[in-house]
């Protein structure tokens, strides 16, 4: 969750069923990825859609105010930064809980990406304005000792619990209780919600190579494009596990430098697909208004033809209009590089 170069997969996810296999998907689905390769020009940084409106309630405390008490990350709004008056919580008459009784039991490593949300932050230090708030947080409410900052969209929230599904009894069970503390006839976190939060991997640092770390060496260089060259994912099938798609990207970005190529990898957890993309270029790598590719470029599609899909090239129709007719590989295409 990130500004991650990417395009959801809401149309293609509908209707799969676990008894497609990611074969038979993968032509459908990759076309719709917003990193996916294809013939046309450079790919748009995906901008997430609002799906609700952020409130401070009267203890202080900015709450996101949704009609529905379930997000899922992948059509979240960007998490809101706190106003400069939901920065202090209000004093309760809670008896203080000193730093070091604060605890959180350890958890499998990814055991859940479902939590329930307390309040999100978006600013431009999201990170340590929400562990800042939360050390206020569960002094002024012992109830929530538990919280943990997690990393949603473009910010971080502030979360408990950990869950499999937001269907999960004990998810639901811990929802009733964060939007039932009470404080003198109120309740603050009344519009706690479910929320998927981003993997282990993506709330920490991000690591060596992720594509998001090249835009902060060129911070003037709008927009700046690396060439996607494969992709992994998958593809809404139940009971497919992300974690390999991920250590496959890596692992072939890993390869890809050890033949002395400026490879970079990518993941984006809210649609469960990781990329890997190859170079650096600027506004130069393609001409809008020719549609031609610059020499570096196509230099570079010939030596990688073919667009690598969990490991195998995608064939994509000839004829768009007859899916059924014959098939060619399909190209790689510029991706624009995001922010972290």
């Amino acid at each position: 969750m990130h500004h991650i170069a990417r395009k959801l997969l809401t149309r293609s996810k509908v209707g799969l069923s676990a008894s497609v296999s990611l074969r038979s998907v993968a032509l459908v689905m990759v076309a719709s990825v917003m990193w996916s390769c294809g013939d046309g020009g450079p790919t748009q940084t995906r901008k997430s859609a609002a799906t609700g409106t952020r409130a401070a309630d009267a203890s202080g405390l900015d709450l996101v105010d949704a009609n529905d008490a379930v997000i899922d990350g992948a059509t979240a709004a960007p998490p809101s930064a706190p106003s400069p008056t939901a920065t202090s919580v209000t004093r309760t008459n809670a008896p203080a809980v000193p730093p070091k009784a604060v605890t959180t039991a350890p958890v499998k490593k990814n055991a859940g990406r479902w939590a329930v949300m307390v309040a999100t932050f978006s600013d431009a230090d999201h990170v340590g304005t929400a562990n800042a708030f939360r050390r206020q947080l569960i002094n002024d409410y012992p109830e929530l000792r538990d919280a943990s900052v997690r990393r949603v969209g473009k910010g971080s929230a502030i979360v408990m619990g950990r869950f499999g599904a937001p269907d999960d009894s004990a998810a639901q069970a811990e929802l009733k209780r964060v939007k039932s503390i009470d404080r003198n006839g109120r309740r603050p976190f009344a519009s706690a919600m479910l929320l998927r939060t981003s993997t282990d991997e993506a709330s920490a640092a991000p690591k060596p190579h992720d594509l998001r770390t090249l835009r902060a060496k060129f911070p003037n260089v709008r927009p700046l494009f690396s060439l996607q060259v494969a992709a992994w994912s998958t593809f809404g099938e139940k009971g497919v596990e992300y974690e390999p798609m991920r250590a496959a990207a890596e692992k072939y970005c890993a390869e890809l430098r050890t033949k002395g190529h400026e490879a970079w990898f990518l993941h984006d957890d809210d649609c469960d697909t990781s990329i890997v993309a190859v170079g650096h270029f600027d506004r130069r790598a393609y001409d809008t208004k020719s549609t031609l590719f610059s020499p570096e470029i196509e230099d570079l599609m010939r030596v990688f033809p073919a667009n690598q899909v969990n490991g195998e090239p995608l064939a994509i129709p000839i004829d768009p209009r007859d899916p059924k007719g014959k098939t060619r590989p399909q190209p790689c295409r510029l991706v624009e590089v995001p922010g972290l």
